[in-house]
């Protein structure tokens, strides 16, 4: 059975992820302006935001339903929030020339926040995930 914390802490992904796909797909034509960002850019980063969340979703869901994850979905989730870290510096990188410092600022904070949340999913909720082989 996972505990409260891990629990928590697959919500506070999942959540995150639904808003600030929500958010940046509602409002993508302002972020791209304020941004400096090409509109399909913005429509990129929130409908990663929104997929993402589906699966964090789902096992926040399950893991207060008693359907605790196994670890192999804790390692796709914490490899999937390592990759959108790299994909984030790769936005920076990519635009850093003409990008504003609003959407500079949102990507490199939101990779920070990505990455540390797999560093503490890795750290305090793998530990209480299934092994592959258990019911």
């Amino acid at each position: 059975m996972m505990n409260r914390r891990a629990r928590a802490i697959l919500w506070l992904d999942g959540c995150a992820a639904c808003v600030a796909g929500v958010v940046v797909l509602a409002l993508h034509e302002a972020l791209a302006r304020l941004h400096g960002f090409s509109p399909a850019l913005v429509l990129f980063i929130g409908a990663v935001n929104l997929a993402y969340s589906c699966y964090s979703g789902t096992l926040a869901v399950r893991a207060s339903c008693g359907r605790t994850p196994t670890r192999r979905a804790i390692d796709v989730l914490v490899v999937a929030n390592l990759a959108w870290v790299v994909v984030c510096a790769a936005i920076v990188a990519s635009t850093a020339s003409t990008a504003s410092i609003f959407g500079l600022a949102h990507v490199g904070i939101e990779g920070l926040f990505v990455g540390a949340l797999a560093v503490v999913e890795y750290h305090r909720v793998r530990p209480f995930a299934r092994a592959p082989d258990s019911t």
